[in-house]
């Protein structure tokens, strides 16, 4: 029994100026019902999410030390019970605080879920992905969590003078194993204080021995079932709740598979994908078992892997792969009629055939808009235009404007209805991708498959935090440009936008809407379908994708005719590539490169498989490469896919090059626009350098060029430099080319800027390392000595 200390009674009162301070604080009364009804039913503001009933616990504690003779010893004491919302909820206050707290601890508790007569879980009532037929004895595994979300706010006060009070709002998400919720550290001032007068107060907030309380609880009938959930939920809790399995890492093919698979169509296409080592069956039906069984194979929560490539193009990769896993079978075909063939010349909206969305404020507008045709499978996917180069700043941007998703859209004539979109998150060259899928159609909820995470939302939740920011296109927000870092999770709210929407054609909405709970499949290379629940599953490629190796060439280009004057085409348009936006592709012969088969860089190759043979070096097609937080490319193309001859490249630091290329880098004569500097150089390239003869001009207000030899992209040999570089040109900021250096760099020590110029740069622009500090110099001048 702890040991009993007794108190002596603060009877002070507060002074003329301590009392008029008070008053300037409001001082609210701890029964004004009103005021804290208010306070605690904060409006929830969403259509789907409805208040239901609403009820308070008044409780008064006396003898809250006790006396010597009777001290109170108790470690938990409870309030009387109050029944709201047809449960029975109680405070729970440990007068001592928890183990390990000087402060007084209170909590709100659910009694009747405490109850064996409470049922912790309950069947799944039209689950969002149906669950595989099985023997009786096994077939009811996965059961769905019974929870209530109800707002809570608790008041502590004198019961002599209610102006004196501490409290607590919060909302939370009761279930069987979370019964109740509330404050280890309920007050300001641990418990030893509280029979003392504390400035503001007009008494002690412990007089006579006596506490009062208010708990103040509404539910709220919350459809997505996660609804102010609090701690982190296991991977099986998460299943529990939304009837999905999360999905760890991978996050470009897993956003981008699984709103297929969750397309009733599409899922009947992958079971009858016939099985082999390297077909589509071996990334598709693994990741199909995990969705069916939701259960986690012994890699889940590895690393996993990661891609430098974009959603869409994982879609693209999908379809071209599909011609050369099934040659001769009709799989290819069908996989266009259900979801399209993401061939940007082929009627797919996506790569450089994308939406113009920065002009149009909805998805309806912008189909009306588009200048070609689009194909109409009963899947339909349709990239959104989120990113644009800069030809003023030349660096990427991403676009985060607020893009309408339409509950459906009309294409030529063919009416569609929204199914899933998918979220880009954080910086331009990030990898984070998000699904959103609405698998029973509208006012049946969405789920969003995120890291390691299901969660159910509504409408609301779902579309509107998501179609971006209002502003973007103007230039007024911050846009999400750069690089992406460990800590991209925490960029602002906008950086997640929707990139790509999915809707299915009215035709197939029937069967996609209302897809059986219960499915049948059953691959004859598995484990027992009946023991599907309790072994360990197969390991999905998803989880260890590798890059394949590829082999390095050293073949000479060999440039045609048609070639040649396609590269004087190019050649032409350099002039305007300084201040004009992105191109848009002409029209050209041969296929466009965004349908090249996949070759050994596809990610579907596995590090395993053997590399193809050395090709000759031929141009073998041209097209155009235009995926999100890539390098852009328009040009000829070599047998494995790497840009070789003519082409324009713009890549993803900013710099802009249009001339020729080989084997993927610049080879032969381009022209290079530095993006950091704003430099221009014209000449000769070797092994993505300059090399040879060439013409550098800087883009400095002297305009000094230089005219001579280059070396490993440094200039070496005899040269004619033109221009005015006075020493007075050089001392002046070597980026605004207006005030003087006064500022250098630590720790590389570069002097190159002014004061404001330098307050403005995180990276030194000579030798790109992190400014840790800024050196203000006074009595120096910079000088050609």
């Amino acid at each position: 029994m702890p040991r009993w200390y007794p108190i002596e009674e603060d009877k002070s009162e507060p002074c003329a100026d301590e009392l008029e301070y008070i008053k300037s604080k409001g001082d609210r009364s701890a029964t004004d019902y009103t005021h804290w009804e208010k306070e605690a039913f904060f409006a929830i503001d969403d259509p789907e999410i409805t208040p239901l009933e609403s009820g308070r616990i008044d409780w008064l504690v006396e003898g809250f030390n006790g006396t010597k003779e009777n001290p109170n010893s108790q470690e938990v004491m409870r309030s009387q019970i109050q029944r709201i919302g047809g449960l029975d909820w109680q405070i729970r206050l440990y007068p001592r605080g928890v183990p390990g707290s000087e402060y007084l601890s209170v909590f709100i508790e659910c009694v009747s879920m405490l109850s064996d007569d409470y049922a912790a879980m309950e069947d799944f009532k039209d689950p969002p992905f149906p669950f595989l037929r099985l023997a009786s004895s096994k077939q009811n595994k996965v059961k769905k969590r019974r929870s209530v979300a109800a707002q809570l706010a608790v008041v502590m006060y004198n019961p002599d003078e209610p102006r004196v009070f501490e409290y607590q709002t919060e909302a939370h998400q009761f279930h069987k194993m979370s019964t109740d919720y509330g404050w280890k550290y309920f007050t300001r001032f641990p418990r030893y204080e509280f029979h003392v007068r504390q400035h503001g107060q007009r008494q002690a907030i412990l007089r006579g021995d006596k506490l009062a309380f208010l708990a103040y609880i509404r539910t709220v009938d919350d459809p997505t079932g996660c609804l102010w959930e609090h701690g982190d939920q296991s991977a099986d809790g998460i299943t529990a709740v939304t009837g999905l399995r999360p999905f760890r890492r991978s996050l470009v093919y897993t956003a981008s598979a699984i709103p297929l698979l969750h397309f009733a169509p599409f899922r009947k296409f992958a079971q009858d994908l016939p099985p082999g080592a390297e077909n589509a069956s071996v990334w598709l039906h693994p990741l199909l078992l995990k969705m069916y069984s939701r259960k986690r194979s012994p890699n889940y929560g590895n690393r996993g892997s990661q891609f430098d490539i974009d959603v869409m193009e994982m879609l693209w990769r999908m379809a071209s792969g599909l011609p050369r896993m099934y040659p001769d079978g009709p799989e290819s075909g069908r996989f266009n009629e259900l979801v399209g063939s993401f061939h940007a010349e082929k009627g797919a909206v996506c790569g450089s055939n994308r939406l113009n969305t920065k002009e149009h404020p909805s998805i309806q507008q912008a189909v009306d808009s588009h200048p070609k045709l689009i194909a109409r499978p009963a899947l339909l996917t349709l990239e959104l235009q989120r990113q644009e180069h800069d030809k003023t700043e030349r660096k990427w941007k991403k676009l985060t404007n607020k893009v309408k998703c339409d509950e459906t859209l009309n294409v030529g004539g063919t009416s569609y209805t929204l199914f899933a979109f998918i979220t880009h998150c954080g910086h331009l060259r990030s990898c984070r991708y998000n699904s959103y899928v609405r698998p029973r159609g509208p006012g049946k909820g969405w789920y969003a498959y995120q890291d390691s995470n299901v969660t159910r939302l509504t409408e609301k939740q779902a579309r509107e935090r998501h179609s971006g920011a209002e502003g973007n296109a103007n230039g007024s927000r911050k846009s999400e440009d750069g690089y992406d870092s460990p800590f991209s999770e925490f960029h602002e709210p906008t950086s997640e936008v929707t990139c790509a929407v999915m809707y299915v054609r009215d035709d197939m909405a029937e069967e996609t809407f209302n897809a059986p709970d219960v499915e049948e499949w059953r691959p004859d290379y598995i484990e027992p379908i009946n023991d599907l629940y309790d072994l360990p599953i197969k390991s999905a490629i998803h989880e260890n994708f590798g890059h394949a190796n590829v082999p390095n060439i050293n073949a000479p280009p060999a440039v045609t005719e048609e070639e040649f004057a396609r590269l004087q085409e190019i050649a032409a348009r350099i002039d305007q590539a300084a201040t004009e936006a992105t191109p848009e592709p002409p029209m050209m012969d041969g296929e466009d490169v965004v349908m090249r088969d996949a070759d050994d860089d596809s990610t579907f190759d596995i590090e395993s498989q053997e590399t193809s043979p050395m090709y000759d070096g031929k141009v073998a097609s041209a097209g155009t490469k235009d995926w999100l937080g890539q390098a852009y490319y328009e040009g000829h193309f070599n047998e494995h896919g790497a840009f070789h001859g003519g082409g324009h490249h713009i890549a993803t630091n900013g710099d802009e090059y249009l001339g020729e290329f080989r084997d993927g880098e610049y080879s032969g004569y381009g022209k290079l626009i530095y993006a950091l500097t704003g430099n221009i150089y014209e000449g000769e390239f070797k092994n993505g350098r300059p090399e040879g003869r060439g013409k550098l001009t800087e883009a400095s207000s002297t305009g000094n060029v230089y005219e001579g030899g280059f070396r490993d992209g440094k200039k070496h040999g005899d040269f004619v430099l033109t221009g005015k570089v006075t020493d007075e040109d050089q001392s002046h900021c070597h980026i605004c080319y207006d005030k003087d250096i006064t500022t250098a760099f630590y720790d590389c020590g570069h002097v190159v800027a002014c004061r404001d110029c330098a307050a403005q740069i995180d990276v030194c622009p000579v030798c790109r390392r992190r400014v840790v500090a800024r050196l203000q110099l006074y009595g120096v001048r910079v000088s050609n000595a």
